[in-house]
Formats: C-alpha cells, structure tokens, sequence
C-alpha cells in the first residue's frame, strides 16, 4: 500500500494538469456535453488507476526481472548469449509497453488495418531488442556512444529518403512510445548490470546512459525498414473525424475492455515466461523474491487492462473533441497556444522527467540544477507540441522538413557534447514522450487535424511524439555544452588566481631577498 500510494501521487502529478487543462478549455473555450466530460473524468480516473498499478508492478515485477536477468546474462561470460538475451529481453518488453499499444491501435484505426496493431508492436520492438544488443555491445567493447549514433542515425537517413512520409511519422512517434514507464526502467537495468563488466577497469556513469535512446533508434529503424520494403502500401482511413458518438455513456468503456484483457496478457505473458525459465533454470532466488515478482508482473498487467480501457474509453475521445472544437473557433492563435501550454503542462508533471533531472544535478555534482534543466525540457516539449499544431495548418510542411534540420543539427552538436550529457539527452527523450504525450497529446493533435479543412488526418495527425521526443535532445545537448563553456570558464579563472599568488609569492620572496 506505501507503494501504491507514492504511485498514486506521481501518476496524479502526471494526470492532473491535463484534466484540469480540459475542465478549463471545456467551461471556457470548447464546451463538451454532458456526457463527454463525463466520459472524460472516469477515464481520467481509470488511467490514473490502472497507471499507478501498472508502475507498482514494474518495480515489485519487471524491474527486478531486468536486474536479475541481466545478472544472469554477465554471470555466463560469453559475449554471443549476452547479446542474444539483450536481443530477446528487448524484444519482449518493447511488446509489453503501454505506450506503444495505444499508438500501434491509432495507427490500425487510422490506416483501414493496412498496418495491423501487432504488426507494428511487432516490427517496432525487433528494431528494439536490435538496437538493446547494440547497446550491450558498445558497454562492452568500450565504444563511444557517439561513434553508434552516428552511424545509426546515418542509416536512418538512408532509409527515410526510401519512404513515404507517412512512415516518417509512424517511425519516429514509435522511437517516443516505445521508450515509457516498463520498458525504461527495465532496459536501465539491464544497462547497468552489463556496465558492472566494465566497472573494474573504470567506474563511469557514462556507460549507463544512451542505451535508452539507442533503443528508441531501433524503433526508428524498424519501420523505416518495413516502409522501405512495402511498395504497395494505400492506407483507407476512415471518413470524418475517426470518433464516433457513442449511444450510451458505458459503451466506449465497454467496447475497450475485451481487447484490453487480451491484448494485455498477450503482451505481459512473454515476459513472464522467460523469468518462469530463468528462475527453474539459472536462478537461485529466495521464495517470496519469487512471489513478489510474480505478484509484480500481475499488477503490471491488471494495470495496463485499466489504464488502456480509461484511455480508449474516455480520455483520448475528449482530448480529440478538444482538438476538433478548437479549430472551429477559427482562431489558429488559440489552437496553437493551447498545444503550447499544454506541452508545458505535460513535461513539467511527468514523474520521470523528475527523476532525470536530479539524476544531472547528481551527476554534474550540482553545475547544472534540476530547476534548470527542467526548464529548458519544459521549453523545448512546449514549442515541439506547438509546433506540432503549426504544422498541421500549414499545407505541404511534412514532419521530415522539421526532422531533418532538426536531427543534423543533434548530429553536429554530438560531437562538441560530453559523452555523460549526450548519453542523458538521448534517454531523456523516451522521458519526455511518456504516458500523457502517447495519449491525449496524440488525440489532440489528431482532433485538430480532422478539423482542419487542408490537412490529412493520417499524414497530419501523427508525428507529435516524435517532436516531442526530439526536444531534449536540443535542449540537454545544449546545458551539456553550457556545462563545458563553464567548465572551461572555471578552469581559467583557477589559472588566473594561481597565476596572480604565485606573482605575489615571487615579489615578496624578492622583497626579502633585497632586505
């Protein structure tokens, strides 16, 4: 129950700003019935719900399951099965995340089925558990992690320019969901099993950051690839808004609770299988470790069938009916206003950008403050969101026209970045784009895009994670080069007082010498 109730507090942190965002819109600017608020309320509770218990499950199941499971994989000592584990582990929990659910059934809803939920969740976590083994690889043979991003990132350019730019968004917006609250802490774990390996020859923070971002690269790459090998791809979304106008207040709750059960033990049981194999097999682990996990990863998927019932239910329907209702008053100022505030909101609550920014205060020994860097995350989610919104009312801007610049412009600060600070800034942006950007951010911007008259529903109402997961990119990399400019700063002035004793040191010894 303590955990719980902690979960609680952060989950509301994260939900609350939102919900009161929509009461606000909704008794001042884009009235809703009687019934959507109504809906929107309960599915505010039951994500609030069903995400507290579902982060309780991660910490008493799925994160020890990293921790153990990458115990086991360093304890074998051969590099071949260290890398199949980190492929497989990846793999199974990029299938058990949340986040991508949700956006996978956006992009079946939205496409006709073209492109199947568990096509995507699938295609998209190979890409994951790929680039999860990649990270193992770099831990161990001590190869910078900017040396792996350049060279994925330039395969990613290669691949975007073979695609359709409907791909550009569904792959990029992948590389932002898959990165949420289980597989995070889970990948991070595994991280810093695999990083003990290299603890005797130096212990450094640096190899426990960037496999994150790395796996968000995988994502990337996935479906880029799968674009790049499906020629005949013509979607059929649906006709009008996509959300339809339920006949009763339960139905849409209803309607989402038989896909929620199966869906979420389908991504859950993998995962308990393998530790099912791992404990009769290689652990040796007390029995109430044992029952603990396994009460932990019920709780994960109890948790999830709540969350995803309140999200389809009820929250994205009244984050879409916001986006749409906006567009009619006519006024692109207001729209873009509120995706500005609304990003704000959303990053500035999120537990787990709370948890990144204390871990640089702690790691740069208190250089650059947390307030500090949530203020430049705070900045860079609430232009990317409002951007996001620019972009759907400017006819022929594609997401690439923004990823493009903006991405060159990452690469070429990479290379000026500490290696701690590149690492942080490219975990940080799965940080950003967690539970609240995958869901109400994605409907709202979707909502304005079935709105306005010139945009493309499917073209247009994606690609608002992968803006938002591009933000901290910017904004890290930049307070890492500020810490460098401050460090050097500091180096000098150091120099120059040492410089200045010694002088004086000089002068008096020669005073005394003429005495």
């Amino acid at each position: 129950m303590r955990i719980f109730t902690e979960k609680m507090k952060e989950v509301l942190a994260s939900v609350l700003p939102v919900t009161l965002f929509v009461v606000v819109l909704h008794l001042s600017v884009t009235p809703l019935t009687g019934m959507q608020i109504g809906q929107f309320l309960l599915g505010a509770f039951l994500v609030l719900a069903g995400l507290s218990i579902f982060l309780v499950g991660v910490d008493l199941g799925a994160t020890p399951i990293g921790r153990h499971s990458g115990r086991v994989l360093v304890n074998t000592g051969k590099l071949p099965l260290l890398l199949a584990g980190g492929l497989l582990l990846g793999f199974l929990i990029s299938v058990a995340e949340p986040d991508l659910q949700i956006l996978a059934t956006q992009v079946q809803q939205l496409t006709g089925a073209s492109i199947t939920k568990w096509q995507m969740v699938i295609v998209v976590s190979i890409g994951v558990g790929l680039l999860v083994m990649v990270g193992f690889w770099r831990i161990i043979r001590q190869v910078r992690l900017r040396y792996v991003i350049w060279v994925t990132y330039a395969l990613i350019l290669v691949l975007a320019i073979l695609n359709k730019p409907i791909f550009h968004d569904f792959a990029f917006d992948a590389s932002g969901a898959t990165t949420g609250a289980i597989t995070t802490p889970f990948i991070l774990a595994l991280a810093a099993g695999v990083a003990q390996i290299t603890a005797s020859r130096r212990e450094d923070a640096r190899d426990q950051f960037g496999i994150v971002g790395l796996a968000s690269a995988g994502a990337i790459l996935a479906v880029l690839a799968q674009g790049a090998l499906q020629k005949s791809f013509n979607p059929s979304p649906p006709s009008g808004s996509g959300w339809q106008a339920p006949a009763f207040f339960f139905e849409p709750f209803k309607q989402a609770t038989g896909t929620a059960f199966l869906d979420s033990l389908l991504s859950i049981a993998p995962l308990v299988l393998i530790f099912f194999l791992l404990h009769i097999t290689l652990l040796t682990l007390r029995r109430r470790e044992i029952t603990r996990i396994y009460i932990g990863m019920f709780f994960c998927y109890l948790g999830v069938v709540i969350f995803m019932v309140g999200v389809m239910g009820g929250f994205m329907p009244a984050g879409h009916l916001i986006g749409t209702e906006l567009v009619m008053k006519n006024k692109p100022f207001l729209t873009v206003i509120a995706g500005f505030f609304l990003g704000m909101a959303t990053v500035i609550a999120e537990p787990a950008v709370h948890v990144l920014t204390l871990s640089v205060e702690e790691e740069t020994d208190g250089v650059i403050p947390r307030k500090v860097v949530l203020a430049f995350l705070a900045a860079g989610v609430a232009f990317s969101v409002a951007l996001a919104v620019i972009r759907i009312y400017i006819e022929g801007l594609e997401l690439w026209h923004i990823l493009l610049p903006g991405y060159t412009l990452i690469m070429i600060m990479s290379y000026f970045t500490p290696d701690l600070f590149l690492g942080i800034a490219f975990d940080a942006g799965g940080v950003a784009s967690g539970p609240m950007t995958a869901t109400f951010i994605l409907a709202f911007t979707q909502g304005i895009a079935a709105g306005v008259p010139q945009a493309d529903l499917l073209l247009d109402g994606f690609g608002v994670v992968a803006l938002v997961a591009m933000a901290p990119l910017i904004t890290l990399q930049i307070l890492g080069l500020i810490s460098v400019w401050r460090g050097k700063k500091q180096r000098r002035r150091d120099i120059t007082a040492k410089e200045v004793a010694d002088a004086a040191t000089e002068k008096e010894e020669d005073h005394h010498a003429e005495q």
